[in-house]
């Protein structure tokens, strides 16, 4: 949470030293232009963090959920600029927290041997009816960064199977 808002309040234009550098993606960018600056930044948004959420050392996921009904975890995306892999946004939620609402809502690893494996995420769930059962259903998982397996032969998905009907 801390990095979060250093990052939010620094000017990202002019904060390193040597800046990005496609002909060495892997060394730039490197070190801070104006290390003074950011250590008063950081001294800034530290008191401003400990006096809203009455600690410093907050965890993201204290601030940052996802939420859906009843369903309520912490989560472990946020913007890409921060270099977090699972892009997500948030809108502020009525208890000084911060709702997912937008971002990377299904994943897939796919590995294409013999037999082909899948892994899938659909954060929401498989339905957007509030009272489906499966709604928000998958939460759980992208909060502990868990993938499902995908159920492709005919005996997986009638083992998974919650409903049957012939019209």
């Amino acid at each position: 949470m801390l990095f979060a808002a250093w990052a939010e309040a620094m000017d990202f234009s002019n904060l390193f030293a040597i800046p990005w550098d496609e002909t060495a993606p892997f060394t730039t960018p490197d070190g801070l232009a104006n290390p003074a600056q950011a250590i008063a930044v950081l001294e800034t948004v530290a008191a401003e963090v400990e006096a809203q959420y009455d600690s410093f050392n907050v965890s993201w996921g204290d601030v940052f959920r996802l939420r859906m009904g009843e369903v309520d975890f912490p989560a472990n995306g946020g913007p890409g600029y921060l270099g977090i892999f699972q892009v997500l946004s948030f809108a502020p939620d009525a208890d000084d927290r911060f709702r997912a609402v937008h971002g990377d809502s299904h994943i897939a690893a796919i590995e294409f041997a013999d037999p082909v494996r899948a892994m899938v995420l659909t954060s929401y769930g498989n339905a957007t009816q509030p009272h489906s059962p499966h709604s928000g259903d998958q939460l759980e998982l992208s909060a502990r960064k868990e993938l499902r397996p995908v159920w492709r032969s005919r005996p997986e998905i009638k083992a998974h199977l919650a409903a049957r009907e012939t019209v």
